[in-house]
């Protein structure tokens, strides 16, 4: 597996499962090729394995598999780095090897290029098992639509209401206007040239 390999990401931020199954069926074999002790290498063979059945049976893996496995890398990872780098050696047998433990087994060794190699392999790992999706995941992608789709219908429930408003608002207006139409004329000037009949009257004779 190529060390700039990554998960595929769909634009929504998710990533594919089926290829993210395949991946993990290339990081067992790239597993076996690097220089760690049996015990290590056993471990994370079962881990990545469980993991990428899951995958490939129902598009998600569980939080639990992901910490187990992201547990196992990284203590790979932590021996890699503090393994004593030598030169190429000779009949080496890692079986028995158990880092940082002095006493209890082989010294563990690598060569430069071994410890390179290795730690871009697990590093890669490490990323791959925080990009994997968990069920947990799924479930909060599914409330955010849900509560998504309930603001928009919202908004849209909204809009009637303004639309409504707007309606009976200009039903008034109309109201307003047919009444002012239908209202008895202005008489002020009519009263104020109305003489009833007494114009030019001077008072009795």
């Amino acid at each position: 597996m190529c060390s700039n390999d990554s998960p595929s990401v769909k634009p929504d931020g998710t990533t594919d499962a089926a290829e993210l199954a395949a991946t993990y069926e290339e990081f067992l074999l790239d597993i076996e090729e690097q220089p760690l002790p049996s015990y290590r290498t056993d471990e994370m063979r079962v881990r990545i394995e469980e993991v990428r059945a899951t995958l490939a049976a129902e598009g998600a893996a569980s939080a639990g598999q992901l910490q187990q496995l992201l547990r196992t890398v990284t203590e790979a990872l932590a021996d890699v780095q503090a393994a004593q780098v030598v030169p190429v050696p000779e009949d080496r047998n890692l079986t028995n090897a158990v880092p940082g433990a002095t006493g209890t087994g082989a010294a563990y060794e690598v060569t430069e290029t071994e410890q390179a190699k290795a730690t871009n392999v697990l590093i890669n790992l490490l990323f791959t098992v925080v990009e994997t999706p968990t069920w947990e995941d799924w479930g909060r992608y599914d409330e955010r639509a849900a509560r998504d789709d309930d603001e928009r219908t919202v908004h849209d429930d909204g809009a009637g209401d303004d639309g409504e408003h707007a309606a009976r608002d200009n039903a008034g207006d109309d109201a307003g206007a047919a009444n002012e139409s239908d209202a008895p004329a202005d008489d002020t000037d009519t009263e104020a040239t109305t003489d009833f009949g007494v114009t030019g009257y001077a008072g009795p004779e």
